[in-house]
């Protein structure tokens, strides 16, 4: 059964939204039209934070997901609140999708 576990949109955007649940990360964009992008958690293989000094003020930053989806190899959710938070929330949920799975993470 599939859950949200996180949702959110970037700082000063209009018509992006992020959510992440226990299967899928998916990136809403648009106002009027509504486009959407999923990457399946199992595809999922690391994530970063990048913040500069002015973002870490006010506490945004950018979330970029590295997954071996061959249409969204790397995906940014751009100046999200908490990113350091959100990241470690998207990765516990990927690896716990990956362990529901049955697939075992493995170093490269």
């Amino acid at each position: 059964d599939e859950q949200i576990l996180w949702t959110g949109r970037p700082l000063m955007t209009l018509g992006q939204r992020y959510e992440l649940t226990t299967q899928r990360l998916r990136i809403f964009n648009g106002v009027f039209s509504r486009d959407l992008e999923e990457i399946d958690l199992v595809r999922v293989r690391d994530t970063k934070v990048k913040q500069h000094v002015g973002e870490r003020m006010v506490g945004v930053g950018d979330v970029t997901v590295f997954s071996t989806d061959k249409n969204n190899p790397e995906v940014t959710l751009h100046n999200v609140k908490d990113p350091v938070e959100v990241r470690e929330t998207i990765r516990k949920a990927y690896l716990s999708e990956q362990e529901r799975r049955g697939l075992k993470f493995r170093e490269e």
